[in-house]
């Protein structure tokens, strides 16, 4: 259903808060909760957008969206880019913008994010906040209502893809995910220092004249959309020719046999940087064969064979704490590691014997139903902030970034980089997507 369809199924709704004016709504059922967002949640709430986001004295908010990242998705990329386009939407709508973290998988959003734009106004009563129609004053939204709230901004792979309404749709998804990036895409100060040594280190190369690209590799348990290779992965040969292409296009476009020693100089210079799910993906000869660089190295995800060499004895700790080297954490059970990339099977198994378990026999595909324990988040935790460095990295690479638009990885980094680098048709010079199986950037697709 369309968002358009929506608003006409909602033609007889009345809002809960004129419902309650117009004695619609028995007294009791609201009255304790108007003018009171004091339950778990609301505080919770308040607490991401900080101290004065509860404050008496402002008004309730007119009109709201509240965004719950609440998932049964493993990965990060499908939250991160809702978010990204729910406070696009909400800005569009003229709505203030709540987040509200109480049963995200990876646990607290402020672990990971600064904290949002602080509301001028306080949220509402959750009495009044509703996922349907998309008219409510007071909106929720979470992975669950996306095909409702953007509605014909989700995209069908059997859609005309070059079409002016195809090109249009696009355009306004990104833009929204943009407005969020910009506003919400900023890590705590936990890995921010890091990243801003990081980021020096890259502009050492681009001072010498050198470039940087970025390469995303996904594997695990999300397959290109390119038939051809649908049952396995795309080539490492694609991305790593892929970049080759572009180090010669820029530093050698008239394709001469011997470079002139300032090119050669500057092309020496550069770097190509690799960020992956698999840990064994780093030591294919099509990578090492190009002298590759992982994008940062602050938090390492560990294959089977690095847990049992650095960690042979079971009863060491699982995260090293020695601060001259970077986190390197065991995540599941002794022989399991994460050969193949990032599983969901192995992600819910995290810190629970039982679970890992489970996992190692693919028996674990779902969020499990029980709370998840401290240890459990901590490991969580670490496989966000990797993959938010990584997002970071990547997306400051001056050559560009080369992706496969399959995975929402890559579908975030397009709008880290830029429409002007997306370009709308996959022909930007910052961002290139090597899936066939879909020409372009896309926001959300109905398969995913």
């Amino acid at each position: 259903m369309s968002v358009g369809q929506s608003q006409r199924a909602a033609v007889g709704f009345i809002d809960v808060q004129e419902a309650h004016d117009q004695g619609l709504l028995p007294t009791a059922a609201v009255s304790s909760e108007l003018g009171n967002s004091d339950t778990l949640h609301d505080q919770r709430v308040n607490e991401v957008h900080g101290e004065r986001a509860s404050h008496q004295d402002d008004a309730i908010c007119e009109k709201s969206l509240t965004f719950t990242m609440e998932s049964a998705d493993a990965g990060m990329g499908k939250t991160l880019l809702g978010l990204w386009m729910a406070y696009g939407l909400a800005r569009e709508e003229g709505r203030a913008f709540f987040i509200d973290d109480s049963n995200w998988a990876y646990g607290k959003y402020d672990t990971f994010f600064r904290s949002p734009p602080l509301p001028p106004c306080r949220l509402p009563p959750a009495t009044q906040r509703l996922p349907c129609p998309h008219r409510t004053r007071h909106l929720v939204v979470s992975s669950s209502t996306y095909q409702w709230v953007f509605g014909n901004l989700i995209e069908t792979r059997s859609h005309e893809q070059h079409s002016h309404r195809q090109r249009t749709r696009k355009l306004r998804a990104f833009s929204l995910a943009r407005a969020g990036h910009d506003a919400l895409f900023h890590l705590s100060d936990t890995d921010a220092e890091y990243l801003s040594t990081r980021l020096e280190e890259l502009d050492s190369v681009h001072s010498k004249g050198g470039l940087t690209i970025g390469l995303h590799v996904r594997r695990g348990d999300r397959h290109p959309w390119e038939a051809q290779y649908s049952d396995s992965y795309i080539p490492p040969s694609t991305y790593s020719n892929t970049a080759q292409s572009i180090l010669i296009d820029h530093f050698n476009p008239s394709n001469t046999t011997v470079l002139p020693q300032e090119a050669s100089s500057r092309l020496s210079a550069s770097k190509t940087l690799l960020a992956s799910d698999d840990p064994e993906i780093y030591s294919t000869p099509e990578f090492t064969s190009m002298s590759i660089e992982r994008a940062q190295s602050h938090i390492l995800l560990a294959s089977k064979a690095s847990l049992d060499a650095a960690l042979p004895d079971s009863a060491n700790p699982l995260i090293s704490h020695d601060p001259r080297e970077p986190a390197f954490t065991k995540f599941v059970e002794p022989n399991v590691g994460w050969e193949g990339g990032f599983f969901a099977s192995i992600f819910w198994g995290l810190g629970n014997a039982a679970e890992g378990r489970a996992a190692a026999r693919g028996l674990r595909e779902e969020r499990p139903e029980t709370k998840p324990s401290e240890e459990t988040l901590k490991l969580r935790e670490y496989v966000g902030r990797a993959y938010l460095l990584d997002l970071k990295v990547l997306g400051a690479a001056r050559g560009g970034v080369i992706c496969g638009v399959s995975s929402f990885g890559c579908r975030v980094l397009g709008v880290v980089r830029g429409w002007q680098d997306v370009n709308g048709d996959g022909k930007g010079e910052g961002w290139r997507n090597v899936d066939r199986g879909w020409d372009g950037w896309v926001g959300f697709v109905d398969e995913d």
